[in-house]
């Protein structure tokens, strides 16, 4: 055999040794400019359902970046219903492939990037270009690890004074107060709709299949990131809100057009006002005055965890962390 495929093999202990929110900011906000400059080719999703109820998936988000001659693709599990002991998404995988030659290189596990190129960054990069600059109460709705790394990212980003935030179990808030209390005031709330008044940006992190946060219960002004798309935001939203951008209209729609849960509301392309890489690159204006009520949703694209796995394995070659295999 004339030729070897050698991968590097990256835990997810290591990923997070090697990677930095400033780095995920930095990938992800590049991507959605290669996206606007049609550099980024990422197909329709498609899950393939493992239950009758439809609550338990696995997910091929496969990507091609041109500009950066990077391919790749994650394997992502999602079990609603789950077995005890194991977490709703976990155990993901991405590999990347070399461009010129197919091969494979690298194979890491990537629960870890999913969580900080979700809500700590295109959440965050969003919020960034459509949420008032002065903005200064952050409400989350969900307290698991997105909520952690959204509250990181836009930390960074924002001079907040306060974060309200709801979650149906109360362990989850107390463990999100421990973790941002010495950077911002905390304040648990008793439900979605006291944690989102007078909010000035609202994340939802949920795994909730129905809404649990009303589009009339935002006040003028507010800026929604809806990091599981319409399912746990009011889909009626998309309509009244002054401005909806989605991460990528080219597989957003997707959801738009077909998904059953979203049918009785008649969402349609045209509802869209832009999508993320169009705001960024300045095709069109983001937020225009400080009473405007603008939603962003997205279901996520493979193209931002391949930017940011390529950062990790950079790293890791440059640190010799991992294990090299020789698949011939």
């Amino acid at each position: 055999m004339s030729y070897s495929v050698k991968i590097r093999m990256i835990s997810g202990r290591d990923v997070k040794k090697l990677l930095t929110v400033e780095d995920v900011l930095k990938a992800v906000e590049e991507t959605f400019i290669g996206l606007k400059n049609n550099n980024v080719y990422h197909p329709i999703k498609d899950p393939m359902w493992l239950n009758d109820s439809k609550t338990n998936m696995l997910l091929a988000m496969p990507a091609f970046l041109k500009d950066k001659k990077l391919a790749g693709v994650k394997w992502v599990n999602m079990f609603k219903e789950q077995q005890p002991g194991y977490p709703t998404v976990g155990g993901t995988l991405l590999t990347l492939n070399h461009s010129e030659n197919g091969s494979p290189y690298a194979i890491m596990e990537a629960t870890t990037i999913t969580t900080m190129r979700t809500a700590g960054g295109h959440g965050a990069i969003a919020a960034k270009y459509l949420a008032k600059k002065d903005s200064r109460i952050l409400a989350i709705i969900g307290c698991g690890e997105e909520a952690k790394a959204g509250a990181d990212a836009l930390l960074r980003l924002f001079a907040l004074e306060a974060v309200q935030v709801f979650d149906i179990r109360r362990e989850a808030m107390e463990e999100f107060k421990g973790y941002v209390s010495q950077r911002i005031q905390t304040i648990i709330c008793k439900s979605a709709q006291e944690a989102v008044l007078n909010a000035d940006i609202v994340m939802t992190v949920t795994t909730s299949r129905k809404p649990v946060v009303m589009f009339e219960w935002l006040p003028r002004g507010c800026t929604v990131l809806g990091l599981y798309s319409l399912y746990d935001f009011d889909p009626t939203g998309a309509k009244k809100s002054d401005k909806w951008v989605l991460g990528s209209k080219q597989t957003d729609k997707h959801q738009i057009i077909f998904d059953p849960l979203l049918k009785e509301h008649r969402l349609s392309m045209e509802d869209v006002y832009a999508d993320l890489g169009e705001i960024i690159t300045g095709c069109l204006p983001a937020r225009e005055n400080d009473q405007e009520i603008i939603l962003y949703s997205c279901l996520g694209m493979g193209a931002l965890d391949a930017a940011v796995g390529q950062i990790v394995y950079e790293r890791a070659v440059e640190q010799n962390i991992g294990t090299v295999i020789d698949l011939t």
